[in-house]
C-alpha cells in the first residue's frame, strides 16, 4: 500500500526495505526509543513485518517524495496488545519542515478509514521533549503521565476528529 503526500510517500513495511531502515535508523534516533541495537530493530521488524501481514498492525517506511530514499517509519499498533500504540521515528537530517506531521497526518488517516477507532495512543518518555512537542503539534492531547519502563511518560491520544479540526 502507498499513502501520497506533498513532502512524503509511505509505503507498507517490505522486507526489501531492511537493510535501508537500518541504515538510517541512526543512534540518534535509537537512543530516545530506547533501542539497545540494530539487532534488537531488525528482530523487531521480523515481528511487525508477521503482522502487518496479517492486518494486526499499520507499519509504513517513510520515503522523501519523488526520491528512493527512506527517511523514517510510522507504526500504529493494535490497541488491544499496545498501551502506547504508535511508534515512530524521522532520521535527523530530515527534521523540520513538516515530513513528521504529513507522515503522521497520512498515517492516521488510513488507521482511522480501516479500523474505525475514535483515537490511538502514544507514551513518549517525559525526557523526549523533542517527540513530544511534535505529537503536540501533531494534535495529540495529554491524557496522562505514567511510570514507564524507563520512567516518566507522557500519555497522549490523537483523536479522529482531530484530523479534520485543521
Amino acid at each position: 500500500m502507498k499513502l501520497q503526500g506533498e513532502l512524503v510517500e509511505l509505503y507498507s513495511l517490505q522486507r526489501d526495505f531492511f537493510e535501508e531502515y537500518l541504515s538510517m535508523f541512526s543512534p540518534v534516533v535509537r537512543d530516545p526509543l530506547r533501542v539497545p541495537s540494530l539487532e534488537n530493530e531488525l528482530n523487531y521488524l521480523e515481528q511487525q513485518l508477521k503482522k502487518a501481514q496479517q492486518g494486526q498492525t499499520h507499519f509504513y517506511c517513510i520515503f522523501e517524495a519523488g526520491s528512493s530514499q527512506l527517511i523514517g517509519a510510522i507504526e500504529i499498533r493494535d490497541s488491544a496488545e499496545n498501551a502506547g500504540q504508535l511508534y515512530c521515528w524521522l532520521n535527523e537530517r530530515f527534521w523540520g519542515g513538516g515530513r513528521y506531521q504529513e507522515a503522521l497526518n497520512l498515517a492516521a488517516q488510513s488507521y482511522f478509514q480501516a479500523t474505525g477507532d475514535r483515537y490511538f495512543t502514544a507514551h513518549v518518555d517525559i525526557t523526549n521533549k523533542r517527540s513530544y512537542l511534535a505529537l503536540k503539534k501533531c494534535g495529540f492531547a495529554d491524557l496522562a503521565l505514567r511510570n514507564g519502563p524507563s520512567g516518566l511518560q507522557y500519555c497522549l491520544a490523537l483523536r479522529r476528529k482531530s484530523l479534520y479540526l485543521r
